[in-house]
Order: C-alpha cells, then sequence, then structure tokens
C-alpha cells in the first residue's frame, strides 16, 4: 500500500506524517505492553523514541513551511491498518506484521514526498526520515523472524543462556 503524495498539499501531507508517527509510538507502546521479552522491550522503547523524535521533526517543519497554522490530526492514516490493530485484541505477530508494513509504508511516503518538494532542506529531512524508517524495518523484520522461528520468544523474560553457544 502507498500513499499517492503528488496528490496531497505538502501540509496535508505533513499533517498526515504527524498523525501516523502518534500511531506509530502508538503501536509500539501497545506491541511493548504485550511482551515480556526485556531485549524486545527495549528495542520497542528505542522505536517509541524514534517516533517522538520524528514528531519533533515534523512539527518544526511544519512551523518553519507554515507559520501561525497547526496540523490537522485529524486527517486519514497512512496506514489505516495500525488504528484497528491498537484498538483490537491482536497477537505480538499480527502487530509486528503491522508494524512492518507501517515502517515500509512510512519508508516509501517520505521518499515519494522528497521528490515533490523543492525546498533542498525540506527534502533532505524528508530523505533522513525514510532512511530512518528504513533501519526501523530491517530491526523489527530481525523481531518478527525471531517470533515466528519461537513461539515463545517474546514471552521469554530472559534468555535460555544454556541454549548459547560462544565461540567458533
Amino acid at each position: 500500500m502507498s500513499v499517492d503524495v503528488a496528490s496531497l498539499s505538502l501540509e496535508d501531507a505533513l499533517s498526515m506524517a504527524l498523525t501516523a508517527e502518534i500511531e506509530s509510538a502508538e503501536l509500539y507502546d501497545k506491541l511493548k505492553k504485550s511482551v515480556s521479552n526485556f531485549v524486545l522491550k527495549d528495542k520497542l522503547q528505542f522505536l517509541i523514541e524514534e517516533e517522538k523524535k520524528h514528531k519533533a521533526i515534523l512539527e518544526t517543519l511544519f512551523k518553519k513551511m507554515f507559520p501561525g497554522k497547526k496540523p490537522a490530526l485529524d486527517k486519514k492514516s497512512i496506514v489505516p491498518g495500525v488504528k484497528i490493530a491498537i484498538e483490537k485484541e491482536s497477537s505480538v505477530l499480527d502487530l509486528l506484521e503491522v508494524a512492518l508494513e507501517v515502517e515500509k509504508v512510512f519508508e516509501d511516503f517520505y521518499q515519494d514526498l522528497s521528490e515533490e518538494v523543492e525546498h533542498r532542506g525540506t527534502q533532505e529531512i524528508l530523505l533522513y526520515l525514510s532512511t530512518m524508517e528504513h533501519g526501523h524495518y530491517a530491526l523489527l523484520r530481525g523481531e518478527y523472524d525471531l517470533c515466528s522461528r519461537d513461539e515463545d520468544y517474546y514471552a521469554r523474560g530472559d534468555f535460555q543462556y544454556d541454549m548459547v553457544h560462544i565461540g567458533p
């Protein structure tokens, strides 16, 4: 799924992005509350903080581009499934699947939006955000793969060290 950024005004696109970053932080918070694995919890807390940083970057950009205006945070979601996943009872794997979709859509959204704006500084900010979302996707992909292979991975409070082989 992708958003046709060419059909959006920059004001609407930035408003949608702000809404999406808020929703993402909520999704990661729900995921964090659903798992016991301390490593996964730490990664989800990292992602929550990253989304907060992205929100702050977008708010600053919005204020600079549209002085005196407030972003419309009631804009449609970039990934409609996020709200549904947050509100309903979902498995950890289902939430991780939504999170993967979110990060991929955001990566493309910021990339496409950077190609629509003319201001070089704005392009660089949007490309930075796209790159960060790509990294988030990779982090989540690894966690998703672990959860898929080991159904107890996310529920384990600590690692079972006796199963770890260290060295060649």
